[in-house]
């Protein structure tokens, strides 16, 4: 009497086999993707655009300035120069801001002996800048705002010493030919309130080295 039982087929040996070509393709595909997530260098990140606006006053004569003084502003300024060597005068309006550009601005405008002025409103950083005019001028009604600089319970941040800073940029006072007595007050100033001194001050200690065509003695 013959076995009539059929022989057990080698399909299932086939079936495994394919599913493990099929699982280590799968994980291969996986891991190179990985690997491209690792080795892919990070989204550039675009600086925001500076928040200051350099030009040219309607009748050519000046430079303007106004907005913060912001990153790229001593860059801006020099090709400004640059472009127009025939203006030597720049009107300022910012509330402040990065004094390492403040200080840059004013290496462009001792360089080129333009002069400096302001109309409105001009204070911190922008103070720094309106010192390093060759000629010093402010409408009757303009305001420059000094303060001191932050230290914060007598410590450093990082590499960067405030009274270290503030010496510097009371060397570019000094150099302007600012009165002692003026710069020793610059120094004890405290980072607020703002002070303003009014043009009699400003014009006794050299801050300002001559009035506006036009104008009437300030007070």
């Amino acid at each position: 009497m013959h076995d009539r039982r059929r022989p057990e087929r080698p399909v299932d040996i086939y079936v495994l086999r394919g599913m493990l070509v099929l699982a280590v393709a799968i994980l291969a595909m996986v891991g190179f993707a990985i690997l491209r997530s690792e080795i892919r260098p990070p989204p550039s990140r675009v600086p925001p655009p500076p928040d200051f606006t350099l030009g040219i006053s309607e009748d050519g004569q000046a430079f303007t300035l106004s907005g913060r003084v912001d990153f790229g502003l001593t860059a801006a300024l020099r090709e400004a120069v640059a472009a127009h060597p025939q203006i030597k005068r720049i009107i300022l309006d910012s509330n402040g801001g990065y004094i390492a550009e403040a200080r840059g601005a004013v290496t462009v405008l001792r360089a080129h002996a333009i002069a400096t002025h302001v109309e409105g409103h001009c204070a911190s950083a922008c103070a720094l800048i309106f010192t390093g005019g060759a000629q010093r001028t402010l409408a009757p009604d303009a305001r420059l705002g000094l303060h001191g600089y932050a230290i914060g319970r007598d410590r450093h941040y990082g590499m960067i010493d405030p009274r270290a800073e503030m010496q510097r940029d009371l060397a570019i006072y000094r150099a302007q030919s600012i009165s002692e007595d003026f710069v020793a007050r610059l120094a004890d100033l405290p980072p607020s309130p703002m002070w303003y001194p009014d043009h009699g001050e400003l014009e006794a200690a050299g801050m300002i080295t001559a009035r506006p065509a036009g104008t009437d003695a300030g007070g």
